[in-house]
């Protein structure tokens, strides 16, 4: 008997099948899954506010109820030219009706719940907002005047933004305040060291 039996061939067969479907496709994982729907991702793609995966259909933060941008309509913004940090910024729930206002900042999820509690207890409506807080150099920015005639000391040195090196800084540090997503830090520093070549 040096065949092998039909029982036995199927099971290869089956073993087979197996093996060639795993080496075709990644095993799916929470980290190479989408967090809304489960689907495995075919590209990396992340949040750039919340920072979770998700597939192509529930990127869009209304698609994933991004709860970094829930509650992005109630942010007031001091100034016209000014930008809310939702990714990382630090907020304060503001009552116009009562005068009430949070006692520290925190991330605007936790600030918006705190503005929808204090809505529903205390029945101030339509004059509550979250105002963004903190000293974060993205946003809190100045300008200063400089008579004509002055002289202007330029940065010099090895950190100076016109070498690489403190270009690589000025970026981390962007990063690190939260002004620009790992994504664009790894785009950007990619492009700044295409410039050495």
């Amino acid at each position: 008997m040096h065949g092998i039996s039909a029982s036995t061939s199927w099971y290869f067969l089956i073993i087979k099948e197996h093996f060639e479907s795993l080496s075709l496709s990644l095993p799916k994982t929470k980290a190479n899954s989408c967090l809304f729907c489960g689907e495995a991702l075919k590209t990396p793609s992340k949040c750039k506010y919340c920072g979770f995966r998700f597939c192509d259909d529930h990127m869009s933060t209304d698609s994933h109820q991004c709860g970094k941008t829930r509650y992005a309509e109630y942010v007031r913004k001091t100034r016209a030219d000014s930008v809310p940090n939702l990714a990382s910024g630090s907020f304060v729930v503001v009552c116009d009706t009562c005068g009430y206002k949070s006692a520290k900042g925190t991330l605007i999820e936790f600030a918006g719940e705190e503005l929808v509690q204090h809505m529903q207890i205390v029945g101030c409506s339509g004059n509550t907002f979250l105002e963004e807080v903190g000293n974060n150099p993205h946003f809190d920015t100045k300008s200063v005047n400089i008579p004509s005639g002055s002289p202007v000391v330029e940065e010099s040195g090895i950190l100076s933004n016109n070498t690489i090196v403190g270009q690589l800084s000025r970026l981390a540090s962007l990063r690190d305040s939260g002004a620009i997503s790992d994504e664009e830090f790894l785009f950007i520093k990619k492009e700044i060291l295409k410039k050495l070549k």
